[in-house]
């Protein structure tokens, strides 16, 4: 596993070993992907007419997510633009705390980003500089309700678990890290 910047010293992924991008580049690419939403919209069906969302059908879900990602990444590429005070307000507003009940910086807060029914998570290392872990289409209420989503808050709690094994607290930590890969 390493850690990789993605934009400025605010927004990091991690890639996992083997891996060939980063979780950033590889969420933003499966959901621009037509053959991959097909097969994800036609696994999870039923939550697409679950109501919570609304009543979709695949071609809509898949049009959708299209514009969807596409607003998303522009929404994140529009801030790495912008100066680094800047991009430091920009990502706490991006990024919300995954749950209600916040964790001790410390701890490293778990944190998501979204629009609509996509969602980056990421671990908040200290205001305003955050470490993305993955991501995932949710179209249930929560996360526990299927594998897919399940497995993002495995993959956040593995990546809190490497900063800490890696000595990280704070942001310079994460670079002389990153510097060391």
């Amino acid at each position: 596993m390493k850690i990789i910047p993605i934009f400025g010293k605010n927004l990091f992924a991690i890639q996992h070993t083997g891996e060939t991008q980063d979780e950033f580049a590889k969420m933003f690419e499966l959901w621009q992907d037509p053959e991959f939403l097909e097969e994800f919209f036609e696994k999870h069906k039923i939550d697409l007419i679950n109501n919570y969302w609304g009543d979709w059908t695949i071609e809509e879900a898949i049009i959708e997510t299209f514009e969807y990602a596409q607003d998303f990444e522009n929404k994140l590429l529009e801030l790495s633009r912008q100066s680094e005070e800047n991009q430091l307000k920009g990502l706490d507003e991006i990024f919300k705390p995954l749950s209600d009940t916040p964790t001790p910086i410390f701890q490293f807060e778990k944190s998501k980003a979204r629009v609509n029914w996509l969602r980056l998570y990421a671990i908040k290392i200290e205001n305003n500089i955050y470490v993305i872990t993955g991501g995932a289409i949710k179209l249930t209420k929560t996360m526990q309700e299927r594998h897919h989503t399940n497995e993002e808050l495995e993959k956040i709690e593995k990546g809190r678990r490497y900063l800490i094994d890696e000595g990280i607290v704070d942001v310079d930590g994460l670079i002389e890290v990153i510097e060391n890969q």
